[in-house]
């Protein structure tokens, strides 16, 4: 019974250093997340409005956060001219990541997400509300070395007439390096001959 005891708390042990390792491994591997695609977009009932799509955008996270702005944003748009009436429209903006790989429901190593809007008259100052009806989205992925998550948010904006206005957009994420197959087949291994032990044992003090 003693020897059982004793084999029984040594592989309690094992498996609790092991979990501690991998754990360990998790943590020191997170790393910051790398995005970047492009852009297309369609404003539909506000003529005056046009959309620009951006042809490459990147950008990562430090500590945990990055942001889509500037020379990255996801695109501009213009107004041409104030609307002489209460008009109203949507807007759908199609995001396209080539990075990072093995994006949920993507295809190869692009996937397209689709959010749309409202855009509705500021008659106060002279422009129009650009609002998202589906603003913060949340992208898991895995790629073989890697896997994570990032959530992309974006902010409502206001274009005034005669001036452009760029959709900026942040974001927060991180990716952990998948456990080697070798690795895991080494935990499974130990695992599997600590039992085989157990069982000799049990059936030793039997006999």
């Amino acid at each position: 019974m003693k020897g059982t005891a004793s084999l029984l708390k040594s592989l309690a042990l094992g498996i609790a250093l092991i979990a501690l390792f991998a754990a360990g491994q998790k943590t020191a591997r997170a790393d910051e997340v790398t995005i970047s695609g492009s852009t297309t977009g369609s404003v539909t009932g506000v003529p005056q409005l046009t959309f620009t799509g951006n042809a490459n955008f990147s950008g990562t996270t430090a500590l945990g956060i990055g942001s889509l702005s500037g020379s990255n944003s996801l695109g501009s748009f213009f107004l041409s001219t104030a609307p002489t009436q209460t008009l109203s429209g949507s807007f759908t903006l199609n995001i396209t990541f080539t990075a990072p790989a093995g994006i949920n429901g993507g295809q190869g190593t692009t996937y397209t997400a689709t959010i749309t809007g409202s855009v509705s008259p500021n008659i106060d100052q002279g422009g129009v509300n650009v609002h998202f009806n589906n603003p913060t989205q949340t992208f898991t992925f895995s790629h073989g070395t890697t896997s994570g998550s990032f959530t992309l948010t974006l902010a409502d904006l206001f274009v005034q007439t005669g001036r452009s206005a760029q959709i900026t957009a942040g974001f927060t994420g991180s990716q952990s390096t998948v456990p080697e197959p070798a690795t895991m087949l080494l935990l499974g291994t130990g695992l599997a001959g600590a039992a085989a032990g157990l069982r000799r044992r049990r059936k030793g003090v039997r006999s």
